[in-house]
Parts: structure tokens; sequence; C-alpha cells
């Protein structure tokens, strides 16, 4: 059976499609041809997936190279829960020996880029402030509901010893690549001095955001790139946003008043001071 020996559960919009490239660069790693598979995040129940869903074992399988040493997937609907419940259990119960990546952002900008990243892509017209106000619980808003990082980790805790989960923070990815990337690559154990000139790209950046039409991405995922794999990633990626410029508005601003900033600090407050003691970490450059 040729599965992932590592899992990057999220978090969404915290870097993670960016950690996918650079991981998949490594001559020792190979990421699934597809970006988040979502095959352990469970049935859709009503919440359609994004970019869909590989639903069967072997169409799951068929995403990985069996000749490759190490080999990855990343999708942040597995640290979703209780929106997409039972994704650590089920890593568990088909991969025991999974290593986990949990790469984390100041909860409240993951937020505010969540909403965005709605309103590029998912028909999203609310007002920040509107989607915040029609939500009586907070976890069963993706925009909130993935900023719950204790909660999620410790949900993995209970099914993975901590020396096999690895937490990281999407601001020193940013500030301090190489030397992540190394943390990274002895976690997976695999070469630490590698490293490529494609480390300095990031991926799906705010500024080069648009607003797009709703199931756009799924129409580029499902019929555009499987045509276009056999040019390098990085063309690719620059091919793709340099027609978008052209094609689609710019993805507007997101307001973020005073009194809504207040509200997610005293929701995600308790979360990061328990997520500081589960890592031993301190975020330093996080607003609270």
């Amino acid at each position: 059976m040729t599965l992932p020996t590592f899992i990057i559960i999220g978090a969404a919009k915290a870097g993670t499609t960016s950690l996918h490239y650079y991981l998949d660069l490594h001559p020792e790693v190979q990421m699934s041809a597809v970006k988040e598979t979502n095959f352990f995040a469970g049935p859709p129940n009503g919440r359609a997936y994004e970019l869909g869903q590989v639903e069967s074992l072997e169409a799951y399988e068929e995403l990985f190279d069996p000749a490759a040493p190490v080999r990855g997937e990343a999708s942040p609907n597995y640290a979703n829960d209780p929106i997409r419940a039972g994704a650590p259990e089920r890593i568990k119960a088909l991969i025991p020996e999974a290593k986990i990546i949990y790469l984390v952002r100041d909860p409240v900008a993951r937020t505010v880029s969540h909403y965005r990243h709605r309103v590029s892509v998912s028909g999203e017209r609310r007002s920040l402030r509107q989607v915040l106000d029609d939500c009586r619980d907070p976890s069963e808003l993706g925009d909130t509901c993935m900023s719950l990082y204790a909660s999620q980790l410790e949900r993995y805790l209970g099914c993975f010893p901590e020396e096999r989960i690895l937490v990281l923070d999407q601001a020193e990815l940013l500030a301090s690549r190489d030397a992540v990337l190394r943390a990274v690559f002895a976690f997976l154990a695999v070469d630490e001095s590698f490293t490529s000139r494609h480390f300095n790209t990031e991926k799906l950046k705010s500024s080069e955001r648009r607003t797009y039409p709703s199931g756009y991405n799924r129409f580029m995922r499902r019929a555009v790139a499987p045509a276009g794999r056999w040019i390098p990633p990085h063309i690719r990626h620059s091919l793709r946003r340099n027609a978008e410029r052209y094609i689609f508005p710019p993805l507007p601003e997101a307001t973020l008043e005073s009194d809504l900033r207040s509200r997610l600090e005293q929701l995600y407050d308790p979360e990061v001071e328990r997520l500081r003691a589960l890592t031993g970490k301190d975020f330093a450059t996080w607003s609270i």
C-alpha cells in the first residue's frame, strides 16, 4: 500500500501551499500531485469541498510514488474540527506511523485572510462584520474555527505522540525560510542541506488574489492543471498569475474595525495561551 509518510494538516491561509511547493522540490520528498485531497476529512455532510475530495483509497494511493522514500500531502481541512470531524482518528487508523506538520499563523490575521479567500473564490459578498454577526457558534464557521489552534492540536496529540508532530509559525517561515525548512527536513529525516533558488517563491500571496467567479478554482484544478503538468511549476504559476491580473478585478481589502478585532482577540486569547503551553513556542510576532 503506497500512502504518505507525513501530512500537513493546516492551517488554511497559513502558508500550506508554499510549504507543499518547497517540500516537493526536495529530491527525497514527493508531494501528492493534488493538493488538498481531503481524503481523511470525512464525508461532505452538506458542506461541499471547495476543490473536491479524493474519496477512494485506490485513487488516493495513485497520488504517491512508491519509489519516493518520503511522501506527503497537505489538506487544511484536517484541522477543521468540528466542521470536518474525525480526521486525526482516520489518519491514525490508516497511517499509524504518520508524521504531522501543523503550520499556524496569527489567528486574527488568518481569520481575515480566510474571509478574503472566500470572497475571492467562493462568492462571499457579506462584510466580515456580517459574517461574524451571523454566526452563533465560532466553531461552526471556518473563518474562526481554523484559528482555534490549541483545540485542533489537542485532537492530534490524542492520536499521535508529541515527537511526531511539528508545529511551525508562518511568520518564521517567511522571515527565516531556510532555517525553518532545514528543521522540517530534519523532522522528516531527509537531507537537511538541500536548498533551491525557488525557496524564494511565496505561493498564493494576498497581493496576487483576484475576485474570481464561483467555481473557477475547481475548474482550474480539474480541467486546466492536468493539461499543464508538463510545465515547470514556477513557470506555470507565473503564467497563471499574469493572465489573471488582466482578466479578473483585484480582491478588495477587508475592514477590521477595532470592536471586531477585540471580539476576535477575546475568542482567541485562551487558545493562544494553550498553544504556547503545548508547543513551548512564544509566537512573538502575533497580535495576541
